[in-house]
C-alpha cells in the first residue's frame, strides 16, 4: 500500500535521535516511532533541486525518491530493500521515516573492517540477496541507478542486506538514460563512450563493479575510457568462478551481458556457502 502523506509535524509521530550520516542529499538521523518504540531512520532532504513524480491514484506529485520507494514497497515489500514507513511534506524539505536494521553497517565499512574484502562465501551471500533486490526493483518499474557498497546495508548479526537510497533512481524505461546520475566508478563503459546506457545492462555492470570491489577491496578500472575498460585484471586469490561472474557483468558490449535473471543462474551463485 502507498504510504500516507501526513502533516509536516514529524515529531508528532517520531522522536529524532543522533545524526547517522550527512551529505549533499541532506541528513539521516536515528529515530524512534512513538506509537510502539520501533527504531527508524529519519532522512531529511532539501527540496532545492529535487524532482517530483506523479503516481497513479495519488492527487498530487511527490518527491521522486519517495515515489520510487513507494513503487518498490508496493504491493509488497522485499526483505532486501529498505522499507519506507511514512513521509512528511514540509515547505523547504521532506522527511522519510524508514526501516533501521540494528546492528548494521554499510557494506563498504563492513568490508573495511573485514580486512578490506569479504571471503567468497560472504560475497556470494551478499550477491544473491542484491540480485534478488534488483530484480524486485526491475519488476516494480524502478531503476536504482546507484548500486554500490555504500548503498547496501548489512546486518552484522544475520548478514542480511538491505538496498538503500533511491535518491539517484528513476522510473524504469526501455529507452536509454542520457542524464548523469549515480557514481562515475560504477557507470558502464557505454556511458563513457556515448553518455547513455540502458537500464538492464547498466545495472548488471554496476553489480560487477560492486562484486569486484567487495572481493578485492579495489575498483576494476583506474582510467575510465572505452579502451581501458575492455579488460578486467584481478589480484591473486580470486577464484576462477568469481572472475567469470564478474567478467560476465563487465562485458564491453551491453548486449553481451546477462540479464539479472540469467545472472542468478551463474555457477558461482549455485555453489553452497
Amino acid at each position: 500500500m502507498p504510504k500516507r502523506k501526513k502533516s509536516s509535524r514529524v515529531n508528532k509521530f517520531y522522536k529524532k535521535g543522533e545524526l547517522l550520516g550527512q551529505g549533499g542529499y541532506g541528513s539521516v538521523y536515528a529515530g524512534t516511532r512513538l506509537s510502539d518504540g520501533l527504531p527508524v531512520a529519519l532522512k531529511y532532504v532539501n527540496k532545492d533541486d529535487d524532482e517530483e513524480m506523479q503516481l497513479p491514484g495519488m492527487e498530487k506529485p511527490m518527491p521522486k525518491e519517495v515515489g520510487l520507494f513507494q513503487m518498490v514497497n508496493t504491493p509488497s515489500t522485499h526483505p532486501n530493500i529498505l522499507e519506507l514507513f511514512d513521509w512528511f511534506d514540509r515547505p523547504a524539505s521532506y522527511v522519510m521515516a524508514m526501516e533501521r536494521p540494528d546492528p548494521c553497517k554499510d557494506l563498504f565499512t563492513y568490508c573495511q573492517e573485514q580486512g578490506g574484502a569479504l571471503d567468497e562465501d560472504q560475497a556470494r551471500s551478499v550477491t544473491r540477496q542484491l540480485l534478488g533486490a534488483l530484480e524486485h526493483c526491475q519488476n516494480n518499474g524502478v531503476l536504482h541507478h546507484d548500486v554500490k557498497p555504500e548503498n547496501i546495508l548489512i546486518q552484522t548479526d544475520t548478514k542480511e542486506i538491505k538496498l538503500i537510497d533511491f535518491g539517484c533512481g528513476d522510473p524504469l524505461k526501455d529507452t536509454p538514460y542520457t542524464e548523469f546520475s549515480g557514481t562515475p566508478e560504477y557507470l558502464p563503459v557505454e556511458w563513457f563512450q556515448k553518455e547513455q546506457f540502458l537500464a538492464g545492462p547498466g545495472t548488471v555492470w554496476s553489480v560487477g563493479v560492486t562484486v569486484y570491489n567487495i572481493v578485492t577491496g579495489d575498483h576494476p578500472f583506474s582510467t575510465y575510457t572505452s579502451r581501458e575498460m575492455q579488460n578486467v585484471e584481478f589480484c591473486a586469490g580470486v577464484s576462477p568462478v568469481i572472475k567469470n561472474f564478474i567478467r560476465c557483468c563487465l562485458r564491453p558490449r551491453a548486449n553481451d551481458r546477462p540479464t539479472l535473471e540469467q545472472l542468478q543462474l551463474h555457477p558461482w551463485l549455485q555453489q553452497s556457502s
